[in-house]
C-alpha cells in the first residue's frame, strides 16, 4: 500500500481566490462572513466584497450603516476606497433612526449622524460614485439632519444608479443639481433610472419637485408610501404626472389618506380621452381603493400582482376574477356573506401562487360540510399555490390537512388563523412530508389520546415523526401559543399519577407545577371534557386514520393553559425548538417574486427601522 506523501511545495487550495470565491458564494449568514474576512488577505477580499456589495430585498446584508461607515473613513481612507469598489446597493442610514423632536407628537425619524465622507468633494465620490461597475441602487429612506448638500448634490443620482429610494426631502436637491450639469440634459442625467420609490416624510416638502422629478423619468418603476396629509389636489397632480408614464410596470401608492385618493382618482382615472391606462402593468399596490380604481382592475391585461390594504366590497370578486394573468392577489373584504364566491376568482386565475384573503366578520360559520366543500375546490383549482391565508374558519382533521401535499406540493405558507387542526400519531406515520413548507399558522392543534402522548417517549414518537413531515418548518404553528415561552419544562411534567397542572396567566404563568398531592388541581366541569381518551386500552401507535379525533367533540372548544392540548404543543414546540417568528418569511417571499416579475421590490419605510422582519435570517450582525 502507498503511503500519501505530502507536497510542502504545493499550494493550499484554501488559499487560491477561486476555491475560496466558491466557498464564500455558499455562506449565507453576516457573521460567517466575517469570520472569513479573518482568515486571510485572500478570504477577506472575497468576504468583504460580498459584505459590502449589499442588497436590495433582503436587509439582513445591507451596506453599513452611516455610523459605521464613519468608522471605516477615520480609520483608513485607503481601505475606505477599496471597500466602495464593492458596493452595488448603498443605503445611507443609521442602524437605529432617531424621532425629529421637531415634529412631535407627529412621529417622523432622521439619521442625526452626518456621513463624513460627505463633508470633502473628493471623498463624497468614493462613496456616490465609487469606481468599478458602480452603484445600480442609491436609498437615502431618512433626511441626514443637518448634512451639507450644496457641493455635491450633483452627485446624489449615480448615472449607473437604476433604483433611487429617497425621503422626499432630496427630490428638491435632485431638481436643483442639475444647475451644476453642463451640456448634459435632464434626459441624460435621468437616463438610467427606471425605478423610483419615495418615502414621504413630514419633511414639508410640496408635490411640485416630486412631479418635476417625475415628468422627466421614464419609469418603470413607482412606489410612493407614507404620509396622510397629501391633499385632493396633490393627489391628483400626482395621478396626473403618472398617467404620462406610458411604461410603467409595477405602481404602489401605499396612501392612507381616503379622501384624497378617492377625490383624485375620480378626477383623473374617468378621464375618457386619455386611453388606456398604464397598459404594461403588472403589479399594483393600494392603499386605498376606491370604486374608480376597482373598476379598472380588468382592463389591466398583464396584472400580475395585486394587493390591496383597505379593505373592499366583495361586490368586486368578479372584476378580479377576470384578471387571468395574477399571480398575487393580497386582498381585505369589509364583509364576506358569500364565501363559494371565492371560487370565481380560483377558476378565473389558474396562475395564482399567493392567495391571501382576509375580511373583517368573524370567518365562516355555515355548515362543516359546506366548509369542506369550498376548501376542496379552491385547493383543486390553485395547485400552483405557494402561499395560502384565508382567515375563514374552517375545522379541519390530519387527513384534510395532509391532501394538500398531492393537491399544493408547493406550499411554503399555510395561514388558517382561525381554523382548527386535529391529528393523530398514526395518520402522521403514514404521511408524505411537505418539502417546501415553511411557515404554518393555526388558530390551535389537537392531538389525539394526549394525556398518553405527553409521556417521554411519546412526545419523542410525535417530535420525530413530525420534523419528517415539517422538514423545512421554521416556527410555532399556533401563535397563540407564545405563553409557552415563558414555561420552564419542570412546570409542564405531570407526576406518576397524572395530577394536572394548574396555571395562572394573572400570576404570569409562575408555579405551574405546584404539588397538589395526588387531588387534581382546579378541575372544573368544562376540564373534565379533556379525558376523552382516558380508560381506553388501545395501543395509541395503532391508531388509524379513520380513528382520528373527531371535529365535533365538545372538548376541543376547552383549549386554555390548563389544558392537555395546549401543555402538549408546548412540550412539543420546545423539544423542536421553535419559537414565534415574525413575517419575514412572507415579506421575503414577497420581495423575490416582485424582483422576479418586475425587477425591482417594494421595500416599505419600516423595513430600515425593523430590519429583522425583511432579512432572510433570525439574526444580523455587523
Amino acid at each position: 500500500m502507498m503511503a500519501a506523501v505530502y507536497n510542502r511545495q504545493g499550494l493550499n487550495p484554501l488559499v487560491l481566490p477561486e476555491i475560496v470565491g466558491l466557498v464564500v458564494d455558499n455562506v449565507h449568514l453576516v457573521p460567517d462572513l466575517l469570520s472569513c474576512a479573518c482568515v486571510n488577505s485572500t478570504w477577506s477580499v472575497a468576504a468583504l466584497e460580498k459584505l459590502y456589495k449589499g442588497s436590495l430585498n433582503d436587509m439582513q446584508f445591507r451596506t453599513p450603516d452611516i455610523g459605521s461607515l464613519n468608522c471605516l473613513f477615520v480609520a483608513s481612507q485607503e481601505r475606505f476606497r477599496r471597500n466602495m469598489t464593492f458596493v452595488k446597493h448603498l443605503l445611507l442610514s443609521l442602524e437605529n433612526p432617531a424621532v425629529d423632536e421637531v415634529t412631535l407628537p407627529d412621529i417622523r425619524l432622521i439619521c442625526n449622524e452626518k456621513c463624513r465622507a460627505m463633508r470633502h468633494r473628493q471623498s463624497a465620490e468614493l462613496l456616490l460614485q465609487p469606481q468599478g461597475a458602480g452603484l445600480a441602487s442609491l436609498t437615502i429612506p431618512f433626511e441626514i439632519e443637518g448634512q451639507d448638500w450644496s457641493r455635491i448634490s450633483d452627485l446624489l443620482l449615480p448615472r449607473t444608479v437604476e433604483f433611487l429610494a429617497i425621503d422626499d426631502y432630496y427630490c428638491g436637491l435632485l431638481m436643483t443639481s442639475s444647475d451644476y450639469f453642463q451640456g448634459i440634459t435632464h434626459a441624460d442625467k435621468f437616463s438610467n433610472l427606471k425605478a423610483l420609490t419615495i418615502y414621504k416624510s413630514e419633511s414639508g416638502q410640496d408635490i411640485d419637485k416630486l412631479c418635476q422629478l417625475i415628468n422627466i423619468c421614464d419609469l418603470e418603476f413607482f412606489h410612493l408610501e407614507g404620509t396622510d396629509k397629501l391633499t385632493e389636489s396633490d393627489a391628483a397632480e400626482l395621478l396626473s404626472c403618472l398617467r404620462r408614464q406610458e411604461n410603467l410596470k409595477a405602481l404602489a401608492l401605499i396612501i392612507p389618506n381616503r379622501a384624497a385618493l378617492l377625490g383624485s382618482s375620480s378626477i383623473t382615472l374617468t378621464s375618457k380621452e386619455q386611453g388606456d391606462l398604464w397598459p404594461k402593468l403588472k403589479m399594483l399596490y393600494l392603499g386605498v381603493a376606491d370604486q374608480h380604481w376597482l373598476e379598472q382592475f380588468p382592463k389591466f391585461e398583464k396584472l400580475q400582482i395585486l394587493r390591496l390594504e383597505k379593505p373592499i366590497s366583495q361586490n368586486f370578486i368578479k372584476k378580479i376574477a377576470k384578471c387571468r394573468h395574477l399571480r398575487v392577489i393580497d386582498v381585505v373584504f369589509d364583509e364576506l356573506d358569500d364565501v363559494e364566491a371565492l371560487l370565481d376568482i380560483a377558476r378565473g386565475c389558474p396562475l395564482l401562487q399567493k392567495f391571501s384573503v382576509k375580511h373583517l366578520g368573524l370567518g365562516f360559520e355555515g355548515e362543516p360540510e359546506s366548509a369542506e366543500n369550498l376548501r376542496v375546490a379552491l385547493l383543486r383549482a390553485l395547485h400552483r399555490l405557494e402561499h395560502l391565508e384565508l382567515n375563514l374558519r374552517f375545522r379541519m382533521d390530519g387527513a384534510r390537512l395532509l391532501d394538500l401535499t398531492r393537491s399544493c406540493p408547493r406550499l411554503i405558507v399555510l395561514a388558517l388563523p382561525q381554523s382548527r387542526l386535529c391529528l393523530s400519531l398514526a395518520l402522521l406515520t403514514k404521511s408524505r412530508p411537505f418539502w417546501q413548507l415553511e411557515i404554518m399558522h393555526f388558530a390551535s392543534i389537537f392531538f389525539e389520546d394526549s394525556r398518553r402522548l405527553m409521556e417521554s417517549d411519546g412526545i419523542q414518537a410525535i417530535a420525530t415523526e413530525w420534523s419528517r413531515i415539517f422538514p423545512k418548518l421554521r416556527g410555532m404553528p399556533c401563535p397563540a401559543d407564545i405563553y409557552s415561552s415563558y414555561m420552564q419544562e419542570d412546570d409542564l411534567n405531570r407526576d406518576s399519577e397524572g395530577d394536572r397542572v394548574s396555571v395562572s396567566v394573572d400570576e404570569e404563568m409562575s408555579d405551574l407545577n405546584e404539588e397538589s398531592e395526588g387531588d387534581m388541581a382546579s378541575v372544573s366541569a368544562d376540564e373534565e371534557m379533556l379525558d376523552l381518551n382516558e380508560g381506553s386500552e388501545r395501543d395509541w401507535a395503532s391508531v388509524s386514520a379513520d380513528e382520528e379525533l373527531s371535529l365535533s367533540e365538545p372538548g376541543l372548544d376547552f383549549d386554555n393553559y390548563e389544558s392537555d392540548w395546549f401543555i402538549l404543543r408546548t412540550k412539543l414546540w420546545k423539544v423542536l425548538g421553535y419559537a414565534v417568528i415574525n413575517d419575514k418569511i412572507e415579506n421575503m417571499w414577497q420581495k423575490r417574486l416582485e424582483i422576479e416579475t418586475i425587477g425591482w421590490p417594494v421595500v416599505p419605510l419600516m423595513a430600515f427601522s425593523d430590519p429583522d422582519a425583511h432579512s432572510s435570517t433570525a439574526k444580523r450582525c455587523r
